[in-house]
């Protein structure tokens, strides 16, 4: 499997037990003429994931329900996802979206940082 290596920008976001949450990126992809245009992501898939803070354990994964032509992978977090006693001892850790080819044979990080879970 060949992955992409770009450097992505990192983003910090702020989560919060039992609203509904959306969490995603974009693939936009320069070419040399200074082109900039979308990569179409409608027949990829998608996974974001919720990690501990070193990244060395899995708490939480969900697919992206929307793959867009336009560039977006995005996955709707439901309200009851943090409600789990759990929780309330992983209030920080990484957060990252990744995008799959449908042959398999890509593999590319669209975003990625640091979560902070509050009430």
């Amino acid at each position: 499997m060949a992955t992409v290596g770009r450097r992505v920008g990192r983003l910090d976001v702020r989560l919060v037990r039992g609203d509904s949450e959306r969490l995603g990126g974009r693939w936009r992809q320069r070419y040399p003429d200074g082109t900039v245009k979308a990569v179409d992501l409608g027949s990829w898939s998608g996974t974001v994931e919720l990690r501990s803070p070193d990244g060395s354990e899995l708490w939480y994964s969900r697919a992206c329900g929307e793959m867009t032509a336009d560039g977006y992978a995005i996955a709707d977090i439901p309200p009851s996802a943090f409600a789990d006693a759990v929780w309330a001892s992983r209030r920080v850790g990484q957060w990252k979206v990744t995008v799959t080819s449908p042959d398999g044979g890509t593999k590319r990080t669209l975003g990625w940082g640091y979560y902070a879970l509050s009430d």
